[in-house]
């Protein structure tokens, strides 16, 4: 019978509402207020590491930028031009924000080592260094507070706050370099601690990196098991076998699901029925929320190519 049968489901309406977004918009003030304040801080003390911690804190200012824009794009709706939105825009806005952060750490790191190579030239105002990062630390405790209330309403705002956290860490290294030059005059901690501010950097961009070309190339998600969820949708009665099988992420949070299903022969039931118990099970036990399945009655009706290798691991399901 080859129908095509489709069923999308977008989410539970808008995660926490205006009170997220709100959280989230104070966080972003707040951290972009501090990250100038480290820039200025940083030029008129002569201090590495305060750039560097700048320099990290724009990664969490770009986390939270992007989660307001998908919130944005969330309330977008599709058109015949984007037929999924705007979604897709955030995975380009994290790639960017990734290899500016890159740039960022490669550019501490280059600077550290010069300074490094001559100490001589090491004159840094730790007083003026340690208020900016006693300031910092207050600010980013701060803004973790607005997040993890905004969290308990929203999940971008607790991706932020996850972010923000090593923020944290940093402006730890900060005022521990600026009460070190202060007090003992070891100016030398400075690009040393900076150093590991812009490895800091780095590698809380590096996974960042590495999911946004996992999902630029429509790898399956992590998150789904994609030979549990075939196991499950052969389980149900009147189910005969699935193939041609594809899965992969339009952006975070917001998976697809396309198979071509092959119903008992002389299957007498109602396949709207079929297709809602299916629906159902995919998207409540592996949170898919587009789902579009096409009913054949054998493989011979299907030209496109199958994926089979899915029943090579039913053993594990079945034993």
């Amino acid at each position: 019978m080859a129908t095509g049968l489709q069923w999308q489901n977008t989410g539970g309406g808008e995660e926490g509402g205006g009170a997220g977004r709100r959280s989230l918009i104070i966080a972003l003030v707040l951290v972009l207020g501090i990250m100038i304040a480290e820039i200025i801080g940083g030029l008129l003390s002569g201090s590495l590491v305060l750039l560097a911690d700048a320099g990290h804190m724009l990664a969490t200012a770009s986390a939270i930028a992007i989660a307001l824009f998908v919130a944005w794009a969330e309330s977008r709706p599709a058109s015949i031009e984007r037929t999924f939105g705007y979604h897709r825009a955030e995975v380009v806005g994290a790639m960017l924000s990734a290899l500016a952060l890159w740039l960022v750490a490669a550019w501490v790191l280059f600077e550290s080592i010069n300074r490094l190579r001559d100490r001589s030239e090491l004159e840094i105002e730790g007083g003026l260094m340690l208020v900016i990062g006693a300031i910092g630390l207050g600010v980013n405790v701060l803004a973790a507070l607005v997040l993890r209330w905004g969290g308990r309403r929203s999940e971008r705002a607790g991706d932020a706050l996850r972010h923000l956290l090593a923020d944290l860490l940093a402006s730890v290294g900060v005022v521990v370099a600026a009460i070190l030059v202060l007090v003992n005059g070891w100016t030398v901690v400075d690009p040393i601690i900076s150093i590991g501010v812009a490895a800091l950097t780095a590698a809380s961009s590096w996974r960042l990196i590495l999911q946004v070309f996992h999902t630029l190339l429509e790898g399956t998600p992590e998150h789904i098991d994609l030979y549990q969820l075939c196991a499950d949708i052969e389980d149900v009665p009147g189910v005969t076998l699935i193939h041609d099988v594809h899965a992969w992420s339009i952006s975070d949070n917001n998976d697809a699901f396309t198979a071509h299903v092959i119903v008992e022969p002389g299957y007498t039931g109602n396949t709207e029925e079929l297709l809602s118990r299916m629906r159902q099970l995919v998207y409540e036990k592996h949170g898919v929320r587009h789902l579009t399945l096409q009913f054949e009655e054998s493989a011979s009706e299907c030209l496109e190519d199958h994926h089979l290798s899915h029943l090579e691991a039913r053993s594990r399901f079945d034993g």
